[in-house]
């Protein structure tokens, strides 16, 4: 089996409960749901975002980015899973690259993240958003959290490797989630954020994706910050086949 075919059948596996169980995809999204619908609600009179559009309109690009979060957080679950249940150590031990399985992570958190992003600009459609003017911008807008969601993919998974304890994927999730969400601009324009934050926001990652997400609406795209996106990803990448080898020499 070549290497695309076999990224494809791991993306697949990976995929394959979702199919046969859809609700799923709803339940793992329920939180930022929450935040969409309550935030939305609560402060629509406070704030419109995007020229005429409302304050549900503006927080979604923000919450499609916490939903990637988790997304990619709860990526190494999986890989724990796998090696609870041996399916780790044959990869290990397979003549293949370590990239291909990785890869094949990425592909599935990456499909995973355009569905629910879908679904999330669906029922943010009915509070009052808007996808960018023109397909590509709209494509773009969908793949940045996605892209996201692969580069915490990819350090979730080298976690669970290092580690190989579910108590510290939690207690990252716990850690890094909330203050890297809170500590951007995703629910406040950074003009209105207090200064400490809007220092701190320059070096977050969420940061940059919000920006990115926000800059499809302009007639430019904020390329800075999407070539920030890509190489953390290609960086993060490299880091946690390094995490592969590792384990492979042992």
């Amino acid at each position: 089996m070549n290497s695309i075919s076999l990224i494809l059948l791991l993306a697949k596996k990976r995929l394959t409960p979702l199919i046969k169980n859809p609700i799923g995809i709803i339940i793992s999204m329920f939180q930022p749901l929450i935040f969409l619908v309550l935030f939305g609600t609560i402060f629509s009179s406070v704030f419109s975002g995007f020229g005429n559009s409302n304050y549900a309109a503006y927080i979604l690009p923000g919450i499609l980015i916490m939903n990637a979060l988790f997304g990619g957080i709860y990526l190494g679950m999986s890989t724990l899973d796998d090696m609870r249940e041996g399916i780790f150590n044959r990869y290990l031990i397979a003549p293949k690259n370590n990239l291909v399985f990785i890869a094949g992570d990425l592909v599935y958190i990456f499909t995973f993240q355009m569905i629910q992003s879908f679904l999330l600009v669906v029922i943010g459609f009915f509070m009052g958003f808007k996808l960018p003017t023109g397909i590509v911008h709209s494509i773009i807008f969908l793949m940045a959290p996605a892209l996201f969601s692969c580069v915490i993919g990819t350090i979730s998974i080298g976690i669970a490797v290092l580690t190989k304890k579910h108590s510290t994927m939690i207690t990252l999730m716990q850690f890094l989630s909330f203050p890297l969400i809170f500590l951007s601009s995703a629910f406040m324009p950074s003009n209105l954020l207090p200064k400490w934050i809007s220092i701190i926001s320059q070096i977050n990652p969420v940061d940059w994706v919000v920006r990115a997400s926000q800059s499809t609406f302009n007639h430019s795209l904020a390329m800075n910050y999407y070539l920030l996106i890509v190489l953390s990803l290609f960086i993060t990448v490299f880091i946690c086949k390094s995490t592969y080898d590792v384990q492979r020499k042992k």
